[in-house]
């Protein structure tokens, strides 16, 4: 492999690394932000960010054939995904945890492990299965 196609190819590699590197950060901070204030490992945590890259992404493909500026469209879809997101937060805070407070700790982290099982459920259903990295 020649040095003039390697280097493009080291650019991306470098890139692409860091900006998932800086995706895994911000999950991090999510997960160290919500222990601090609720003293609860959520873990559907992962999901609503999930749910937040398939709005983003589906509001993003219904705009693609609108007549207007790429960029406004990417913000447009940026804020339903963070709209969608933090009420999906709420939604699960005042329903799933608000409510277990004052129980014993293991019973917050069961009902954190279901909500984060009924999320992907509902991904899956909504967005379809898709079977990854099997040879056919």
């Amino acid at each position: 492999m020649e040095l003039s196609t390697l280097l493009p190819f080291l650019a991306n590699l470098i890139v692409g690394g860091l900006v998932l590197g800086f995706v895994y950060a911000i999950i991090a901070l999510g997960y160290t932000m919500v222990y601090g204030v609720l003293q609860l490992i959520n873990y559907a945590h992962s999901e609503v960010f999930i749910t937040g890259a398939v709005v983003g992404f589906e509001v993003f493909r219904v705009l693609a054939p609108v007549n207007m500026n790429g960029y406004l469209k990417l913000l447009i879809a940026l804020l339903a995904a963070m709209i969608i997101s933090g009420l999906l937060n709420v939604v699960i805070e005042r329903l799933a945890y608000r409510p277990l407070r004052n129980a014993p700790k293991l019973v917050p982290l069961i009902t954190a492990i279901g909500v984060s099982l009924i999320l992907q459920d509902v991904l899956r259903v909504i967005e379809g299965f898709q079977e990854i990295g099997r040879a056919h």
